[in-house]
């Protein structure tokens, strides 16, 4: 772990950003999807599987897009000129993040069609898995910072706390 933490700490600033970006992007769809899915759990007899995973898919790509022509127009607005192509990598790869949390979703729901699992079982593992990601996501950050066991745990359960309040938002208003 440690020598994994100084070949992190090797790369450059510019490096870190990149991930940094990428792992915002992986969280915010995560926070995204976790709305999605609660909402498609609550009314999983209204679905099939194949429109679910439409509606994941749909969700990241929208996301996906959405991220690329925000970053592209913002660009044009501040800077007065196109994007240069290298601006174009950096940003399809922190916008790779919003794709990645869809994926343990999507063979879930895929396994429900093969009836190894009903939809609804396979809807409640994904939203377990993405709560699990965040807590996840929060330590591993927590602990590059903080020395105490006790305050990285305190924190990752509170920012796992805004994803079951997601979740919780989508249930209680019934979408």
């Amino acid at each position: 772990m440690e020598s994994r933490k100084r070949k992190f700490e090797s790369l450059s600033l510019e490096a870190r950003e990149q991930f940094a970006e990428n792992t915002r992007e992986r969280i915010y769809s995560t926070i995204t999807l976790l709305a999605v899915l609660a909402a498609l759990w609550h009314t999983v007899q209204y679905h099939s599987a194949l429109g679910v995973i439409a509606s994941i898919a749909g969700t990241v790509v929208g996301l996906w897009l959405a991220t690329l022509m925000s970053d592209r127009m913002s660009y044009r607005a501040v800077h007065g000129r196109g994007m240069p192509i290298e601006k174009y990598r950096k940003i399809l790869f922190a916008a790779s993040g919003l794709l990645a949390p869809a994926a343990a979703p999507l063979i879930l729901v895929a396994l429900s069609m093969t009836e190894i699992l009903t939809l609804k079982t396979a809807l409640t593992i994904s939203i377990i898995l993405l709560l699990l990601s965040l807590f996840l996501f929060s330590v591993v950050g927590s602990r590059r910072i903080y020395a105490s066991k006790q305050k990285i745990l305190i924190i990752s359960l509170l920012e796992l706390l805004i994803g079951i309040g997601v979740v919780a938002l989508k249930l209680l208003i019934g979408e």
